[in-house]
């Protein structure tokens, strides 16, 4: 991923989460390589959705927004099981992301 942001997924997705890390975000990342991180771990999972969901033809938006959000915390939480009311803040980022990652651009 390049430092600056282009039309790719990639670039939307950190500019979603430059966006959000400005408006006080605590998941969102602090500095540029942990948003780079976060972009890539959100595109990962996402794409892999379907082998975690059992019949993922029937997953909802907000099925996918959750796991991507569980798959945020896990990735980027030192410990997880401890995450409590932060757990908001991943989903609100995950449907932030989920926005962007949903767009039938061909990426």
């Amino acid at each position: 991923m390049a430092d600056k942001p282009d039309g790719s997924l990639a670039g939307r997705l950190l500019v979603v989460l430059e966006a959000e890390y400005l408006s006080g975000s605590p998941v969102a990342g602090a500095n540029a390589a942990g948003r780079q991180e976060t972009a890539r771990a959100a595109m990962r999972r996402w794409r892999s959705f379907s082998r975690r969901f059992p019949h993922p033809e029937r997953a909802s938006h907000a099925d996918r927004v959750e796991d991507l959000a569980k798959g945020l915390r896990d990735r980027l939480d030192s410990e997880p099981a401890l995450t409590g009311p932060l757990m908001t803040d991943y989903r609100y980022l995950a449907a932030k992301l989920a926005a962007v990652l949903a767009e039938p651009r061909g990426d």
